[in-house]
Parts: C-alpha cells; sequence; structure tokens
C-alpha cells in the first residue's frame, strides 16, 4: 500500500507543479497594459459622460473578469493539493481521521465552487467581448466532470465520516 501512495503522490505533484506553471504562463502572457491605459483614460476621461457604458469600463470589466478566472484556476489547484494530505493520512493508516474527512468535503466544495463561477464569469466575459455563449457547449468543454467528481467528493466524505462513527462504536463494544 504504501508504495501505491508514493506513487500516487508523485503523481499529484506532478499534476499540480504542471497546473501551477500553465496558470503562470497564462498570467504572464495577460496583458498587464489594460490596468495603466485604464487608469491614463481615469485621469482624462469626461466626468460628465456615463461610465457603465464607455469603452474603457468593458475593456477594463474585461481586466477584473479575467482576474478573477485567474484567481479561480488558483482556488482550483488549491483544492487538488488537499489530495496531498489525504494521502498521506492513507500512507500512515490513519484510514478513517478527520483530515480526509474534511479534505474530501472541501475538494467537493471546490470543485462545485470553481465550476459554478467560472461558468458565470465567462457568461460576463461572452457578453462585454460580444461573442456568442453556449452554455451547453462550456458546459461540455472543461466542468463535464468537475461538478459530478465534487459531488462525489462530498458523498465519500458522508460515506467516511458514517465509517468512523461505526469504527467508533465497534472500538467501544469491544
Amino acid at each position: 500500500m504504501k508504495d501505491n501512495t508514493k506513487i500516487l503522490t508523485i503523481i499529484t505533484w506532478i499534476i499540480l507543479l504542471s497546473s501551477i506553471s500553465v496558470l503562470l504562463n497564462d498570467i504572464r502572457e495577460f496583458d498587464f497594459n489594460q490596468f495603466t491605459e485604464f487608469q491614463n483614460w481615469a485621469k482624462t476621461a469626461n466626468k460628465n459622460e456615463s461610465w457603465l457604458t464607455s469603452k474603457n469600463a468593458i475593456k477594463w470589466s474585461y481586466y477584473a473578469i479575467s482576474a478573477g478566472l485567474f484567481f479561480w484556476r488558483g482556488y482550483l489547484i488549491y483544492g487538488f493539493s488537499y489530495f496531498l494530505s489525504i494521502l498521506k493520512e492513507i500512507e500512515n493508516r490513519n484510514y478513517f481521521s478527520d483530515k480526509i474527512i474534511k479534505g474530501f468535503k472541501k475538494i467537493g466544495y471546490i470543485f462545485i465552487w470553481y465550476t459554478i463561477s467560472v461558468l458565470i464569469l465567462r457568461f460576463l466575459l461572452a457578453g462585454i467581448n460580444g461573442s456568442t455563449f453556449n452554455f451547453f457547449n462550456e458546459l461540455k468543454a472543461e466542468f463535464t466532470f468537475l461538478i459530478p467528481a465534487g459531488l462525489g467528493f462530498y458523498i465519500l466524505a458522508e460515506i467516511f465520516k458514517r465509517a468512523k462513527e461505526t469504527k467508533e462504536e465497534n472500538d467501544l463494544t469491544i
């Protein structure tokens, strides 16, 4: 069992590090000059003109939503890091520890909130860019497995919680 958990730990680290490198590369390639342009516009903008309908407001919204997408991708990577603590508990033969139960619940929570938040942000981004947004294509493209996986982790947390309670009851009767 120790060999399997070591292999799973190594695979998890590879996934985490590659995901972090992809996120950092995407952030590096993002056009941060938009923020400078927005600051310059804010200094020279006509104060009587409606800000919400201006072209720069649309650019600023795009910038803010893109930053939100980067945040949620980082949060998803953070969710994957809980696998490491779960694997460590399994390696130490603490199969029904509170760490495992909380880890599964937290992973499920992160997967579900990531999916919902990113769908909302992509919907807003499509509205700002004027592009088409097809809910079912977005759901199918990236999120097909995240909501069921999140729900599955919630179920696993509940199963482990019940198993822990049963184990504690059995330990008391012996």
